[in-house]
């Protein structure tokens, strides 16, 4: 593929490229600890990386999707619990600028991003509710404070990045006196009292993403931290802009993981020797069967990857909506396509890739986070189908009606 295609591309990737290689060298130690890589996030503000899509005005690099998706994935290549954090900071903000939100507080927290290398995250999913995207009025509640503000309670799970985020977007039932409750979307400092976080992430994958609980215990918030609110059952306004954002971070993460696995299995087939065989492992006509098949792989991933985000940046506005149905799809076939690679690597490794500490048994458990991403497999095929049964229905009448 011709890419980097442009100077932008190539200053960007000029960046990731000796940050992916340092994070390799991090990675073993954090995955066997279970901790933050906090160093990670300082080389990225020094990089100005944290700011890879705030936009210039703001000081920072004002990246597009598929800038953005190229970065992403070389950093995933050196360690995907960091990219992953990353990512989902840089697609908020990625959404926030695209979608022009909440214009009363993008210029600050852009300015925070560039200046001093603020990170963002959701706070949504919860412990009985699962993923706010399968619907449900979140536990966590906000209540209005009578000295001015709101007061939020509640415990949130799985937020990626948490020990290194200065400000949670923090989902809660919104309960306010005579009126019936409402989703709302507060912007939460970290360091608000009552914030604590939880060190509950022991996970199998991504081991190093903090993905911890964070609790808020009677957190006040200003009157203006309401970012948004709106009716049960009624989409989130991100998510109703179809930008594709989100598909585009799991993607590029897993795709970047894997190529990382790509890299390991083809230097062993490579300089791996067995005593018995005489030659390298490589040579053998199952294991290039195997090593091509990975190869395949990769090739459609990073196709539909680049593809999916070229299209977006390039694509008039009447062309987004078919985009938009393509995305889940697209994180669904990278995902998969990168279990199967890790799958594929050990295969040819065979015992030797099993050891932990080594850098294949790790990618091999960190894809895996990938299956578990919203949108999961299920949903977004039957999403798929759906629409595929629904326009072939409105064909059909269609063409009744003007048969007469």
């Amino acid at each position: 593929m011709n890419y980097p295609a442009t100077d932008r591309q190539r200053r960007f990737l000029a960046l990731a490229e000796p940050l992916a290689r340092c994070f390799a060298e991090r990675a073993a130690q954090h995955d066997a600890d279970g901790s933050f890589p906090f160093e990670n996030f300082a080389d990225l503000r020094d990089a100005g990386l944290l700011a890879l899509t705030t936009p210039e005005e703001y000081g920072g690099l004002g990246a597009d999707e598929l800038e953005y998706a190229l970065t992403l994935e070389r950093l995933a290549w050196g360690d995907a619990s960091t990219a992953l954090a990353l990512g989902m900071s840089l697609s908020n903000l990625g959404q926030i600028a695209e979608g022009h939100l909440w214009p009363d507080h993008a210029p600050a927290l852009f300015r925070e991003v560039a200046q001093q290398g603020a990170m963002i995250n959701t706070a949504q999913a919860e412990p009985e509710m699962g993923s706010p995207s399968y619907g449900g009025l979140p536990a966590t509640t906000a209540r209005r404070d009578p000295a001015g503000g709101w007061r939020l309670n509640g415990r949130k799970i799985y937020t990626t990045g948490a020990p290194g985020l200065r400000y949670f977007i923090t989902l809660a039932t919104v309960e306010e006196e005579g009126q019936p409750p409402r989703l709302g979307d507060f912007l939460t400092p970290s360091d608000a009292p009552g914030v604590r976080i939880e060190e509950t992430w022991n996970a199998l994958a991504l081991r190093a993403s903090g993905s911890h609980d964070v609790i808020f215990e009677n957190t006040p918030v200003g009157d203006d931290a309401l970012l948004a609110a709106r009716e049960p059952g009624q989409p989130d306004p991100r998510a109703a802009l179809g930008l594709p954002w989100g598909a585009l971070t799991l993607a590029a993460v897993y795709t970047g993981a894997a190529l990382a696995a790509r890299d390991e299995i083809v230097h062993f087939a490579a300089t791996r020797k067995p005593t018995a065989l005489g030659k390298p492992l490589g040579e053998l006509p199952n294991v290039r069967m195997r090593l091509g098949e990975i190869e395949l792989l990769l090739l459609a991933s990073r196709r539909m990857l680049f593809g999916l985000a070229a299209d977006w940046v390039a694509a008039p506005l009447d062309a987004r909506p078919a985009l938009r149905q393509e995305a889940p799809l697209v994180k669904v076939l990278t995902t998969t396509n990168a279990v199967r690679v890790t799958d594929l690597a050990l295969r040819i490794a065979g015992g030797q890739g099993l050891q932990r500490g080594r850098r294949l048994e790790r990618i091999f458990r960190d894809v895996r986070a990938g299956l578990a991403n919203a949108p999961i497999e299920d949903v977004a095929l039957q999403n798929a189908g759906k629409a595929a049964v629904d326009a072939e229905i409105r064909a059909l009448a269609q063409g009744e009606q003007a048969g007469g």
